[in-house]
């Protein structure tokens, strides 16, 4: 049987991330997933500057629109506006993205295979077999980023591992609504927003929360949409969970690594995945890419390379508790003169989301007490 250097599952941003990567070292690589791309994907699309930094090449032929503006929503009547002089986040329509993404990772000799259930996943002290298909495939590293619901993890860790939590988000497309800023409304769910991202010939519309208690479906995302743009156009509303909580997991396989939402590597206090995705893919391509060239395990680099991304994961979720538990006064911080800069800014580069989050719990403790 053949034996891959890493076969990865899962063809989203951290799968591919992680196979362009090892195909670009010129690794033999088999990037497994169960659909054909393009495939619909229940994402805003948005890119932000860490993540455009992140990427490995351009994806300007399928961004939508530049934004270098947000506008923050309290509750009617209450908002502020985040500007800065150069583009904070580009929007893409997710299934085009991924499906792009793809392309690139296959043009740098990545194989791609669609596969139908994964039935087992057997570690030995050299290698990984996989069994799908009534086929076994073999190689020396796994990587899953098949996402919330890991079938990868799921057989190594269980169906609930107690360091992963869940968010939601319900988004729809609306059309004939006119033309639209970035706009985050608070009010709109406990825990979470409400989410506008202009993308060229429509809206991505949606709800997001991390909290168990709320429950969010189509009628309210309908009712929402109706409430602020009237009676419009509302394509297919789709749904997925989010993956937290990459900060309490457990040491990394000797050979098999979580990425992505399988890992839990979305930020808690934005909700954003996409940067967490890519960051974790390269990082487990880096870790097995490193063992092959010197021999130094593949899990210390893993863990490693991913400790800051942890650490800030691990202030992010700090720092979400806080925002929203205190709402009134964290959106009275976040959109006061001293910090909108900072806001934006952190938005875009998201390694210091976490920083701005204790420099609103900092601000606002100054500004109770007067001083």
């Amino acid at each position: 049987m053949e034996l891959w250097d890493a076969i990865i599952v899962g063809a989203g941003p951290a799968g591919c991330s992680a196979a362009y990567d090892l195909a670009a070292a010129g690794r033999r690589v088999l990037l497994l997933d169960r659909v054909l791309f393009p495939r619909p994907k229940a994402c805003a699309g948005g890119l932000t500057r860490k993540s455009l930094l992140a990427l490995r090449y351009s994806v300007a032929p399928v961004t939508r629109r530049t934004i270098s503006a947000i506008l923050v929503e309290k509750r009617p009547g209450i908002a502020a506006t985040l500007s800065s002089r150069t583009a904070v986040c580009a929007m893409t329509v997710r299934q085009e993205l991924d499906d792009y993404c793809l392309k690139q990772t296959i043009a740098v000799g990545a194989q791609f295979v669609r596969i139908g259930p994964i039935a087992a996943i057997r570690e030995s002290s050299r290698e990984v077999e996989l069994r799908t298909d009534g086929r076994i495939l073999r190689s020396q590293f796994l990587v899953a980023a098949d996402g919330i619901h890991s079938r990868v993890r799921q057989l190594l860790c269980g169906d609930a591992p107690l360091w992963l939590r869940r968010g939601f988000a319900l988004e729809a497309q609306v059309r004939d609504a006119g033309d639209s800023k970035l706009t985050f409304n608070l009010a709109a769910v406990r825990q979470g927003y409400a989410w506008i991202f202009p993308e060229g010939d429509h809206l991505n519309v949606g709800l997001y929360s991390e909290s168990p208690a709320e429950k969010l479906n189509r009628e309210r995302l309908d009712a929402w949409i109706r409430a602020r743009f009237g009676q419009v156009s509302v394509g297919l509303t789709t749904g997925q969970y989010l993956g937290f909580g990459a900060e309490d997991a457990p040491p990394p396989h000797r050979r098999i690594f979580l990425a992505g939402d399988a890992g839990g590597f979305a930020d808690p206090l934005t909700g954003e995945g996409i940067y967490g995705a890519l960051a974790s893919g390269q990082a487990a391509a880096a870790a097995i890419d490193t063992e092959l060239r010197t021999g130094t395990p593949a899990d210390t680099v893993f863990a490693e390379r991913t400790a800051a991304l942890r650490r800030d994961l691990r202030l992010s979720a700090a720092g979400a508790r806080w925002f929203y538990g205190n709402l009134d006064a964290g959106f009275r911080a976040l959109t006061a003169p001293l910090l909108r800069s900072a806001a934006i800014n952190a938005y875009a580069n998201g390694t210091k989301i976490a920083a701005l989050a204790n420099a609103v719990r900092r601000f606002t403790g100054v500004f109770s007490t007067g001083a």
